[in-house]
């Protein structure tokens, strides 16, 4: 199984036009195009996903619906959980990415720091968290899903690389 782990685009600073909510902070204009770019360099990669999972945080929605529109996914192809939250358990991320038996890529949209010590947990990393910038993308070839997910890192992109290769 391909992983491919993206933290949102950049978003609203928090306090702004959100009554002081992070759950509220939504992307702003730059975020929205940087990202738009940023699926471009990944459709260059030829990169590809049978499942979106996103975060329910508007911030996290908005960059999984922009992600979808470069890649054909219709909205209601993209499933928000609660395992994608800030803080969420990982057991329960993969047990619900376990479930999905018919998938063999799945692209996950979430936040950091969850997301780096997400990858690390499943790359067996030294590092305590693999850093990942707002609109970075990494890819996980997942060898091993019992009794949890293991596998190996394949790239790690930051959103400068992604949008200079969508210029190639």
């Amino acid at each position: 199984m391909e992983l491919y782990v993206i933290r949102h685009a950049i978003a609203e600073p928090l306090g702004k036009r959100n009554e002081f909510s992070d759950e509220k902070r939504s992307l702003t204009d730059a975020g929205r195009d940087r990202m738009r770019e940023i699926t471009k360099g990944l459709c260059k990669l030829d990169v590809q996903f049978d499942l979106l999972l996103t975060s329910p945080l508007i911030r996290a929605v908005q960059t999984a619906e922009i992600i979808a529109s470069a890649f054909d996914v219709g909205a209601k192809e993209i499933q928000q959980t609660a395992n994608l939250a800030p803080g969420a358990s990982s057991q329960a991320l993969f047990a619900e990415i376990k479930s999905h038996t018919e998938v063999e890529s799945v692209a996950l949209v979430g936040h950091q720091p969850d997301l780096g010590l997400l990858v690390s947990g499943i790359i067996g990393s030294a590092a305590q968290s693999i850093q990942l910038k707002k609109g970075g993308v990494c890819s996980v070839n997942v060898s091993e899903t019992v009794p949890a997910l293991r596998g190996d890192l394949v790239w790690l992109l930051t959103p400068k690389q992604l949008r200079l290769l969508a210029r190639l």
